[in-house]
């Protein structure tokens, strides 16, 4: 089995919330008196679009650690890297 992609493991909360919150927009806009499904659309996906909007911050505070530890671990690497070439290619 393949290790999953950190960024997906941090942000699964909020998308498991995005995907509910869309699921309640359509339920909402298909429930009811069938005729009306046109009047509901409209307010449906404009709270739709506000829950949306007030997870991006819970979303990019559960993956802003991760960015940051890959950024840092990837910087190391090639410092690493730089080091050990340069130890090769030091005159004798």
């Amino acid at each position: 089995m393949s290790t999953p992609n950190p960024l997906l493991v941090a942000a699964v909360p909020t998308l498991v919330q995005g995907l509910t919150d869309l699921k309640q927009a359509i339920t909402t806009i298909l429930t009811g008196d069938p005729a009306q499904i046109g009047l509901r659309v409209a307010p449906a996906i404009a709270i739709l679009d506000g829950q949306l909007t007030l997870l991006l911050p819970e979303l990019l505070k559960s993956e802003q650690p991760v960015l940051a530890a890959q950024a840092t671990s990837g910087l190391d690497g090639l410092i690493a890297k730089l080091n050990a070439l340069a130890a090769t290619a030091k005159p004798a």
